[in-house]
């Protein structure tokens, strides 16, 4: 099966947009994940109101992340040694294989979409929009180039 262009790129994009959310934000949790062949979708659970963040701020955060080229690992572990390295809350108790993918030394965790092999193959890194979409829920919109 081919990957489309931004296959990859973008998801492995918005682990390190998701990543810093969290590092900044103690409350923050990623809600849904959505991608097209151009753009991603993250939206962020929170009390704190997200669209008084510095968008250029998160933007030159994640883009340094991509800079770094570090390597990006995907790992399946058995569910029981999969929840003492990440948070399983978003996983089905019934899944029991878990795939981690981690970016080296900066984020590990859940997921089954396809990723980079390296940070500095996702590109330049663009937010698009940032708005609220609901009751504590935030949603970023970005695409890589």
């Amino acid at each position: 099966m081919d990957m489309k262009p931004n296959e990859g790129r973008l998801q492995t994009a918005e682990h390190i947009l998701a990543k810093i959310i969290e590092s900044k934000i103690n409350d923050a949790l990623v809600g849904v994940c959505k991608f097209k062949e151009d753009s991603g979708i993250l939206e962020i659970i929170t009390q704190t109101d997200l669209r008084e963040l510095n968008l250029n701020e998160l933007q030159d955060g994640v883009s340094k992340i991509i800079r770094k080229e570090l390597p990006v690992h995907k790992i399946v572990k058995p569910r029981d040694e999969a929840e003492k390295e990440v948070n399983l809350r978003k996983v089905p108790d019934f899944v029991k294989e878990i795939r981690i993918v981690e970016i080296e030394s900066f984020d590990k965790r859940p997921c089954i979409d396809p990723h980079v092999e390296n940070t500095n193959q996702i590109g330049k890194f663009v937010i698009l929009n940032l708005e609220r979409v609901g009751n504590n829920r935030y949603r970023f919109i970005f695409r890589v180039e």
